[in-house]
């Protein structure tokens, strides 16, 4: 028969060992750190976060007098506002916006540059740049979407703007940002290139052949184009109503979609305008000037060919690049203010907490 006095012990040693290694686990530097001092994870409630389909929004007053975008239906006042200028958290957002677009500059330059010297078929060509820039916006929108909304472009900045997603001077920062930041890429590809930095003087998305496409061909296929896109990303990564669907995580995904399905629907419209240069550098002046006529792609960013032209030092017909995007946006706004995803007699501040900020 077994003693009870040694089941008693030995039933007792776990517990003792067990108190031994949660004292040392309480005297351990690290463990106490981690315990006791974690950080709070930063999560900027922002109604126009690309990404997250508005799940990311302030839910109490606090939040929405220290930034008046952080829950949807802006008033003109709270849209108009200029404390924002004075917010150190809009100004450092405002710099990851100009990291992230002057790095997704960059890349999408480099492939440009590249695809310009190919000698592959135009659809090919199409195909490659549709992938590329669906991959590359995928991916920069899941990495500048927690920290800044992920616009990376200030078609989807100066659209949120006038949907009353956006405030006046986070609209302001955030396109300045994107604008410098592609500067600054584009100056690094050249460095980079040299010589190989758009060799035949057309870049993709960009330039346009005056000789074949009028200024008002221009501006109506970059006007509806870019219409399409706000459409599309305001439909996937925008709208409250997809989370039920697919989840904020997937909108991220979806939006770089709506690029590629861009780049493919216009690559190929129009001679002058649409297109990828197959020429090589062994070919005839002759040549590369005919190939050039064939060679563009609807813009979509125009901080993209604002810092491309500039490193290049060709500007012709940018302007257009901009006052299509800005009337597309406009227009965009008109139709969020009279069908908005919410009920128009509740305002943002009458809705429930979100548990997600």
């Amino acid at each position: 028969m077994s003693n009870p006095a040694i089941l008693r012990k030995v039933e007792s040693e776990p517990t003792a060992v067990g108190s031994s290694a949660h004292q040392d686990h309480d005297h351990d530097p690290a463990s106490f750190t981690a315990r006791n001092f974690r950080p709070r994870v930063s999560e900027s409630a922002f109604a126009g976060r690309i990404g997250g389909n508005q799940v990311f929004v302030a839910h109490n007053r606090e939040q929405l007098k220290e930034t008046a975008d952080a829950a949807p239906l802006l008033s003109i006042q709270e849209a108009l506002k200029l404390d924002g200028f004075l917010s150190y958290d809009l100004w450092k957002m405002a710099c990851i916006e100009g990291l992230g677009t002057c790095l997704l500059v960059f890349c999408l330059g480099a492939g440009g540059s590249g695809l310009t010297t190919q000698t592959e078929s135009q659809s090919a060509s199409a195909l490659y740049a549709a992938l590329l820039n669906t991959v590359a916006l995928t991916l920069f929108i899941f990495t500048a979407a927690p920290a800044s909304g992920g616009h990376l472009n200030p078609t989807i900045t100066i659209s949120t703007f006038f949907a009353g997603l956006c405030t006046l001077p986070r609209m302001v920062l955030y396109v300045t940002a994107q604008g410098i930041g592609a500067i600054v890429g584009s100056y690094w590809l050249r460095l980079g290139l040299g010589d190989a930095y758009f060799p035949h003087g057309v870049i993709p998305g960009c330039t346009v052949d005056p000789s074949l496409v009028s200024p008002g061909q221009l501006f109506v296929l970059e006007y509806m184009f870019a219409q399409a896109l706000i459409f599309t990303a305001f439909g996937v990564g925008l709208d409250p109503r997809q989370g039920k669907v697919f989840g904020p995580a997937l909108s991220p995904v979806l939006v770089g979609l709506t690029l590629g399905f861009g780049t493919l629907a216009s690559s190929l419209a129009k001679p002058g305008y649409t297109g990828i240069c197959t020429v090589t550098t062994q070919q005839s002046d002759r040549k590369i000037a005919d190939e050039r006529r064939a060679d563009d792609r609807i813009a979509f960013n125009s901080a993209r060919c604002l810092g491309l032209m500039v490193a290049k030092g060709d500007l012709q017909y940018h302007h257009i690049h901009w006052l299509s995007t800005i009337a597309a946006a406009a227009l965009n706004g008109l139709f969020y203010f009279f069908a908005p995803p919410y009920l128009r007699n509740k305002r943002h501040r009458q809705i429930g907490p979100t548990p997600h900020v």
